[in-house]
């Protein structure tokens, strides 16, 4: 992890206003130079297809910066500082003193130089721990990103430039979250109470088993592209559980279930994408419209557990654009919190989630008409989720039904009664 205030007190540094462009490579004592953002932030603006500048990303604490055209010579960036900033000024004497005193900032300085523009998938920076308001969004707090790949069109292969970069930000923008040894809580009108901004868990995700895919929002109808599962390269690691997670070797698909639009955040699931069905959009507009006010979404970073979170908690917003639908959706939505929760090992949350489950499944049970095998995995749900919330509504009743469907399909008449024999055995 670059020691920021290390660098503070070494030197040289440069202090920056709002407004300021800043030239790559820089020129300083005649040597050129790149730099390291020690505070503030600064937004990397690109020229759009109109001729036009559009912002691409927005660097934070840590990030190294112009290394791309101090190694290649490359032209495609403008550096605009969004918030007051100091940047480290690195030249060929500094580079070589560092090296040795900090060979892993070596990582960072070769992967902002040598990974390429891209523009796919996104990190989600919470409102409540961004620097400096702007207009629709705030500046990106000390975001970490985990240990899935890069979000790139084609990703990159592991060892090459693209993961160590996202290696070496994981360890650059772990520092003022993970410092204190707890997850920040957020406080936003998107996330409910205890949820918090998570920065010490690990996750592994195959990248040969996603692949760049273009969508169309169904709600802005505007373009974007994001990642795809090979469903058919998965390989179940473990049988399905009671409450009918699975799960995958190297992969977790919670992490893939909901795509968001990178125009207007519209966010569900992908299926609804493939798929596109007629939305109510006057029922969501004002919630959606205050979720974009609320976040800030970097389509550059690689994708990490809080953009998981955040892409949930949005598709429950959206869910009410299919009133018919609406019901379902946010049972399935609650359940992947529930798990995800679990997997960041914040179990007052996970039992939280659980509940609602619970509660949304038992709702489609009551008030949807159901197939047999639909009604059989509605109530293993149900008891799944109750038991994972550590409460019992009637729980073994709605196993029992799952069981003793008669045209039903027999995996889950299986699960329900190996279910029933657990719960059996805990009691004695």
């Amino acid at each position: 992890m670059i020691d920021v205030k290390l660098l503070f007190e070494q030197g040289p540094c440069k202090k920056l206003s709002v407004g300021d462009k800043i030239p790559c490579p820089g020129l300083e004592g005649g040597k050129k130079c790149m730099y390291i953002l020690l505070s503030g932030s600064i937004d990397i603006l690109k020229k759009s297809a109109a001729g036009g500048m559009q912002k691409a990303s927005s660097l934070i604490e840590g990030d190294v910066f112009g290394g791309r055209e101090y190694f290649l010579g490359v032209d495609e960036f403008t550096y605009v500082v969004s918030s007051n900033s100091v940047v480290f000024i690195l030249t060929e004497d500094s580079f070589n003193d560092l090296s040795w005193s900090h060979p892993d900032l070596l990582f960072a300085i070769f992967g902002s130089a040598f990974t390429p523009a891209r523009k796919v998938a996104a990190v989600v920076a919470p409102a409540s721990l961004q620097a400096k308001p702007q207009p629709k969004a705030a500046a990106t707090p000390p975001a970490v990103a985990g240990a899935t790949p890069p979000a790139v069109a084609g990703a990159a292969p592991a060892g090459s430039a693209d993961n160590i970069r996202a290696a070496a930000q994981a360890r650059v923008r772990a520092g003022a979250a993970a410092a204190s040894g707890t997850p920040q809580e957020i406080k936003g009108s998107l996330f409910p109470p205890g949820h918090k901004y998570y920065t010490d868990t690990e996750f592994t995700i195959n990248d040969k088993l996603i692949f760049p895919k273009e969508y169309n929002c169904p709600f802005c109808k505007k373009p974007f592209t994001d990642f795809r599962v090979f469903r058919s390269k998965l390989y179940e690691s473990k049988p399905m559980r009671y409450d009918l997670r699975k799960y995958f070797t190297d992969f977790t698909t919670e992490w893939y279930d909901i795509l968001t639009c990178h125009s207007c955040l519209f966010s569900t699931f992908h299926t609804y994408f493939t798929d596109p069905k007629p939305i109510k959009k006057a029922d969501i507009e004002s919630d959606m419209t205050a979720a974009r006010a609320e976040l800030h979404i970097d389509f550059v970073a690689p994708r990490d557990i809080n953009y998981v979170f955040t892409a949930h908690y949005l598709a429950m917003i959206c869910a009410g654009g299919y009133p018919a639908m609406s019901k379902q959706l946010r049972a399935k939505i609650w359940g992947n919190l529930s798990w995800l929760y679990e997997d960041v090992k914040d179990e007052e949350m996970e039992k939280y989630c659980a509940e609602k489950a619970a509660e949304a499944y038992e709702q489609v049970y009551t008030e949807s008409r159901l197939t047999p095998v639909q009604e059989q995995i509605t109530c293993l749900s149900i008891a799944g989720m109750q038991s994972r919330a550590g409460i019992d509504k009637n729980l073994k009743k709605f196993l029992f039904t799952a069981k003793t469907m008669q045209t039903g399909d027999r995996l889950y008449a299986k699960l329900a009664e190996d279910f029933m024999y657990e719960l059996k055995i805990d009691e004695s």
